[in-house]
């Protein structure tokens, strides 16, 4: 016999069959979630969309030779094959942004794939697992996706890409700072909201801000506070995790609907890393894609920080007003980086 088949009367050749269908089922979130860390890690940096129509032909090739080999153990290199190119191409279209969103659906994916192999061997166990597995990475995708007001359609099709080019006459109205600048800011402040974003979770600055809060509020008495959105970073209790992870007391954060209305009285507010969680546009402009999602009024506070590495726009391939509003900096570096030059010139 070429292959195993899970059929055989030999209860050992039927295990090694389900091992095979089970180790296969989960190449494609497997080459996926490589693509996703170089997004995160900002190894693959372009955004293909045209790559996306050919999810529908792998896809049918992968649903073909997995059918096939089921009913006659064959074909089973051109499923390992096309089930890696799916992956690949699943994920090539999708901001880096979004990345946590794909990890997510990947894992409804793989428990689906166990579900189904539990049914095609009648086995409760796989069954119950993979459902369990399947249905809560389908509800974390949902609470994501709505806290973003968009739908898991539009993240994994998207329908635009990312490479964005800024007219000179725009970038003629943005403040650019310096770090020794937003250091001096920060040392005359009396009020100071952190805003953490994707950016922070990519370049690893919890411990970078948690360094220049203690210094704020021991050197200078400044009032030190983190404003969380509730998909920063794209995913649920990302940034309350990171900031845990860096010892930042959970009394000086607070979620967006507990401290939207203190931005209006804060002097400065240290955007790190976020983008559309902040964009006004979601209140204003109805032909926005970020319209009616709810973002953290930071506009309002008499001096906005913003920490980024270029002009470029966010997942929702909008411009962000507030770059170019009169009471915003721009700080353009890598965010653990420049957070660290600031602390060291306080």
């Amino acid at each position: 016999k070429p292959y195993l088949s899970v059929k055989s009367s030999d209860a050992s050749q039927r295990v090694a069959a389900v091992h095979n269908m089970i180790t296969y089922a989960a190449d494609t979130p497997l080459e996926t979630a490589k693509d996703a860390y170089a997004k995160l890690k900002n190894y693959l940096k372009y955004n293909l969309t045209a790559v996306k129509w050919l999810n529908l032909i792998f896809l049918g090739l992968v649903v073909y030779f997995a059918y096939h080999y089921l009913m006659t153990d064959s074909l089973l290199n051109l499923l390992i094959i096309s089930s890696v190119l799916l992956g690949i191409s699943m994920t090539i279209p999708v901001g880096g942004a979004d990345m946590p969103v794909v990890i997510s659906v990947l894992n409804s994916f793989s428990g689906c794939a166990v579900a189904f192999v539990g049914l095609a061997v009648n086995d409760l166990l796989l069954i119950i697992t993979g459902t369990l597995i399947g249905s809560s990475g389908a509800i974390l995708s949902f609470i994501m996706t709505k806290a973003m007001n968009r739908s898991i359609l539009k993240v994994l099709w998207p329908t635009h890409s990312f490479d964005v080019n800024i007219k000179s006459s725009m970038l003629e109205s943005v403040k650019i700072g310096t770090p020794s600048e937003i250091a001096f800011l920060l040392s005359n402040s009396n009020k100071v909201i952190i805003v953490p974003g994707f950016g922070m979770a990519a370049s690893q600055a919890q411990n970078s801000l948690k360094n220049l809060m203690d210094i704020l509020i021991k050197k200078y008495n400044v009032e030190v506070k983190f404003a969380i959105h509730p998909v920063a970073g794209r995913m649920p209790g990302h940034m309350n995790v990171l900031l845990a992870e860096a010892k930042i007391p959970y009394e000086n954060v607070f979620e967006m609907a507990d401290i939207n209305n203190e931005f209006s009285t804060t002097d400065v507010s240290y955007v790190i890393g976020a983008n559309d969680v902040v964009n006004p546009v979601a209140k204003s402009d109805v032909n926005s894609p970020l319209f009616g999602m709810p973002i953290l009024e930071v506009e309002k506070s008499r001096t906005v920080v913003v920490v980024k590495r270029s002009m470029a726009q966010g997942y929702a391939g909008v411009d962000n007003p507030l770059f170019f509003a009169s009471n915003t900096i721009m700080l353009f570096g890598d965010a653990n980086k420049v957070t660290e030059e600031i602390s060291k010139d306080l």
